[in-house]
């Protein structure tokens, strides 16, 4: 890869992660010690390995240990030296085994107990590298969530066929997890969070659909096809189906129905670069009130433009799960249709983040 390839599998990554991590954050009722970048690129790893697996991205890759690095770059030369594949974890377990060996030996040598202070260091210090190193281990202790078994029940869902994972919630729900994706990551522009919220007394269903987009120097334009695209699937699939219109005798307060929000998200220049992200919840139906010419003569948004109308990451999950925005309350029988008639997945160039709390 080129800087420049490097730069926009960056992003790519960028985008997956902020569409689970804002999937985290929703289900945990903005637990920050779960939504954590690192946690959250742990659970990505699991369901979008090509993309933010250990073996395949750069995100992961500039965050391991000095140690791990320095372990992978021994194996790949070994690995063109001996014409066969050496793996890290293999030389760094030669590693441990010598210095468990000398400690042994120094247990039986009173004299020199005192004088093992840094092979203990360093042996802890390969310990952690290893665990780095070793998916399942690292995993088990980055879980974010309990796997959930025997989650039996049936939901309306979004297309056939399509893989899940059932995890616990640390307040006692269910949350059923699918993510959906190009082929090949290097095809993906953009990300969506589906996120459906089950209630059941009424065995009824709210929902918030967001579509992430890289923008740059605080602007998005609008004349982009690939944006056009995504931005008309979203409104066929909420507002063409009048998720928004609430026909309910009763009007508890809250904000208007909008159940699709434009998501801008800064890009990253390079893998090293602090994961930090403030992006703003436009809803869509303001995008056109929101936009403004280009030099080109185009439409863009502009952050200081969208601000008085958007929503911060933190009010968005929050007001979400207290129920003030999203989608008027949908009957089953509803949401089977809506689905039926969607149009709202195109995988071909999106990774699609959609969760069901029940």
């Amino acid at each position: 890869m080129d800087e420049s390839e490097d730069v926009v599998r960056i992003n790519q990554e960028w985008l997956a992660l902020n569409a689970l991590r804002a999937m985290v954050k929703i289900a945990t009722k903005g637990d920050m010690t779960k939504g954590t970048y690192e946690n959250t690129l742990e659970l990505g790893g699991e369901l979008y390995p090509e993309l933010l697996g250990p073996e395949h991205s750069l995100l992961r890759r500039e965050r391991e240990s000095d140690t791990v690095k320095e372990f992978r770059q021994r194996a790949n030369l070994l690995s063109v030296q001996q014409e066969r594949n050496v793996a890290p974890v293999e030389l760094l377990q030669v590693e441990i085994d010598l210095l468990k060996s000398l400690l042994e030996i120094a247990k039986l040598d009173r004299d020199n107990q005192s004088k093992t202070d840094q092979l203990k260091r360093k042996l802890a210090v390969y310990e952690k590298a290893k665990e780095e190193l070793s998916p399942a281990e690292h995993t088990e202790n980055k879980l974010i969530f309990r796997d959930a078994y025997n989650a039996d029940r049936e939901l309306p869902t979004l297309g056939n066929g399509l893989g899940r994972k059932d995890y616990q919630l640390p307040d006692g729900n269910r949350l059923r997890l699918r993510v959906l994706h190009p082929d090949k990551p290097e095809h993906i522009t953009g990300a969506d969070v589906i996120y459906e919220r089950h209630d059941e007394l009424t065995q009824t269903v709210n929902l918030v659909v967001v579509q992430y987009k890289i923008w740059d120097g605080k602007k998005l334009y609008l004349s982009d096809e690939r944006l056009q695209g995504q931005l008309a699937r979203l409104k066929c699939f909420t507002c063409d189906q009048q998720l928004c219109k609430d026909t309910s005798a009763e009007q508890p307060y809250r904000f208007p129905h909008c159940s699709a929000f434009l998501r801008p998200t800064d890009k990253l220049q390079s893998a090293n670069q602090k994961l930090i992200s403030r992006g703003e919840h436009l809803p869509l139906c303001n995008v056109d009130r929101c936009k403004s010419l280009s030099r080109s003569g185009g439409y863009k948004l502009e952050y200081d433009k969208i601000k008085p109308t958007s929503l911060t990451s933190e009010l968005f999950e929050h007001m979400f799960n207290r129920g003030k925005i999203g989608s008027r309350a949908l009957s089953y029988e509803e949401l089977e249709d809506i689905y039926r008639n969607s149009s709202i997945i195109d995988r071909s160039e999106s990774v699609v983040v959609y969760a069901q709390e029940y």
